[in-house]
């Protein structure tokens, strides 16, 4: 008779040993999908989540800088800088190489001139062109020059290289020997050194030591 109650005891035992084995996967796959499902069930809107923002092919194409700043030298290996607050730069979809031509918020120009003298020049835009060394102002253009001129007007194209500064618009100016005005534009050559007034010009020079 215990035999018996013996021999059932370890069929029961065996049988409970063979169920548990085939339960405790199944459990920890349901307890595995539970954890993996609850974000979604139970969304939590303080925990921080990264989304995909949807991409045009325009910006795809489309390379944007902060504060960039760039360096070259001219002709005469002397050094000149340009600086924005932002550029743009646009990339041909499928070209191999990326377009030269860089779009410049707020440009700055600074340039040495051939006795170490140095012209600075800013603006509101501007276009620069890395293959040629060509940048384009436009808005409320200004230029200095470290002998103390200034002046302004609203486009003007700057060769880098060869250090020519010229433009077809309006302009006007003042330094330490007078004032200066032009309706058709300017253009600096010689590396700074001479300056020409285009179209109707005037030009008031002041006395030393007095008025004009």
């Amino acid at each position: 008779m215990a035999a018996a109650v013996s021999v059932r005891r370890v069929q029961a035992r065996s049988r409970w040993v063979a169920a548990a084995r085939l339960m405790l996967p199944a459990l920890a796959l349901t307890l595995l999908g539970v954890l993996l499902a609850w974000p979604s069930l139970f969304p939590d809107e303080k925990r921080f989540r990264l989304s995909k923002l949807p991409v045009t092919r325009e910006e795809e194409a489309t390379v944007r800088m902060m504060n960039p700043r760039f360096v070259g030298t001219d002709e005469q290996q002397r050094p000149y800088t340009v600086t924005a607050t932002e550029a743009t730069q646009l990339a041909i979809p499928g070209a191999v190489t990326r377009d030269s031509q860089i779009l410049l918020t707020r440009p700055k120009a600074d340039l040495t001139g051939a006795k170490g003298d140095w012209v600075q020049l800013s603006a509101h835009e501007g276009r620069y062109d890395k293959e040629h060394g060509l940048l384009t102002l436009s808005g409320a253009v200004t230029l200095f020059h470290d002998s103390g001129y200034e002046m302004h007007t609203e486009q003007s194209q700057v060769d880098l290289t060869r250090k020519r500064i010229a433009g077809i618009l309006p302009v006007t100016g003042q330094g330490p020997s007078g004032d200066l005005s032009a309706e058709d534009g300017f253009e600096i050559i010689d590396k700074g050194q001479r300056i020409f007034l285009l179209g109707r010009s005037r030009v008031v020079l002041r006395e030393v030591g007095g008025a004009s």
